[in-house]
């Protein structure tokens, strides 16, 4: 720890050794004075009492810090942890770090829970003996303050009639990304060393990955409990438009992934998901790729971080428009994926794929 972080810690304390909790619910802070009372009411309104809130601000120079002090004086389960600002992944590992539970949860401040969050999830983690379980977020408007199930409902009640299952009976769920739409047993993070990587942008999508992958038993749980606010004009979706750093952040993740599935020895299944987000989520980055070589460039750089083989097994889904920007990218076609890859972005996925 640099000697300028400076430390603020409540925790309760029984016969000088911390009181452990079931529950971590992990809170990276930076400047969301205006969001951040609404998700702190959130997480003390819930009706499960036996839970632990680490929020680390992350350098905040706006009202933040007062906001933390302030509830931090009000709840004796709340831990506040103040150091530099050193980006999103970086303060959500100190959070874990400091965590207590047995199952860790992270929430983003400026978004917010639904009221049974925590007992629903201890429920499902132990009902189904989980080491992860998975939700379907509520996506919040900020603008319109209308909200909507962040992905497909049908998906969530027919995966959550199964029980437990590895990632490869399912590996649609791979191609979900977030840390913040799934709740963890701690011990999984731990035994398998799985860490934000930082500084970096998406530096949730190999943890989750990551996560899915060792897993013997993940569940889902078909309610939605996770509002996930858009158009706050600070997600990275906003702020994604002709920005190198991104891509080339994109791309590191990329690489870590196919290193990770060729180490444990993953089969077609799982890399139907990993390769399935890596075209869909690689057909937005060029849609906001400009000018032409750097589109190119990054076409190229897609092409090459799995063989011809391991990008096969996205076939499985018989997606017209996955399978069109497989073809394109294996024949290296860089003037015909330009032509029509914003056609194809608005395509839905219509994925057929049956396990």
């Amino acid at each position: 720890m640099r000697p300028s972080d400076k430390i603020c810690a409540r925790r309760i304390i029984r016969k000088g050794k911390v009181a452990k909790r079931k529950v971590s619910v992990i809170i990276p802070v930076y400047n969301v004075e205006k969001y951040l009372r609404k998700c702190l009411d959130s997480v003390f309104a819930q009706d499960y009492a036996d839970y632990e809130v680490i929020c680390v601000n992350d350098g905040s120079t706006d009202g933040s810090g007062k906001i933390l002090d302030e509830y931090a004086d009000r709840h004796a389960n709340l831990i506040v942890r103040t150091q530099e600002n050193r980006g999103l992944g970086a303060a959500r590992n100190a959070g874990v770090a400091a965590a207590t539970g047995e199952y860790v949860v992270f929430l983003d401040s400026d978004d917010f829970l639904r009221q049974g969050y925590f007992s629903a999830a201890v429920q499902k983690m132990e009902a189904d003996g989980a080491d992860l379980v998975m939700f379907n977020p509520i996506l919040y408007d900020s603008k319109t303050g209308r909200s909507a199930p962040y992905r497909s409902m049908v998906d969530f009640y027919q995966f959550s009639r199964e029980g437990g299952f590895a990632a490869e009976e399912h590996p649609l769920l791979l191609s979900f990304n977030g840390c913040w739409d799934k709740v963890y047993r701690r011990a999984l993070l731990e035994e398998n060393g799985i860490v934000f990587p930082c500084p970096r942008i998406y530096e949730d999508v190999t943890y989750g990955i990551f996560a899915q992958v060792c897993a013997e038993r993940i569940s889902v749980h078909k309610e939605g409990f996770y509002y996930y606010r858009k158009n706050t004009g600070k997600s990275i979706t906003d702020r994604e438009i002709n920005n190198k750093a991104y891509r080339a952040d994109f791309l590191k993740n990329l690489w870590e992934l196919r290193d990770f599935l060729r180490k444990k020895g993953c089969g077609e299944n799982v890399y139907a998901g990993v390769v399935l987000y890596m075209l869909r989520d690689g057909m937005f980055h060029l849609c906001n790729t400009r000018p032409y070589g750097d589109f190119a460039d990054f076409f190229h750089a897609l092409a090459d971080v799995f063989t011809e083989k391991e990008l096969s097994a996205v076939r499985v889904w018989r997606s017209e428009k996955i399978d069109w920007f497989l073809d394109v990218l294996t024949r290296g076609d860089v003037r015909a994926c330009k032509k029509r890859i914003v056609y194809y972005l608005n395509q839905p996925l219509q994925l057929q794929y049956k396990t």
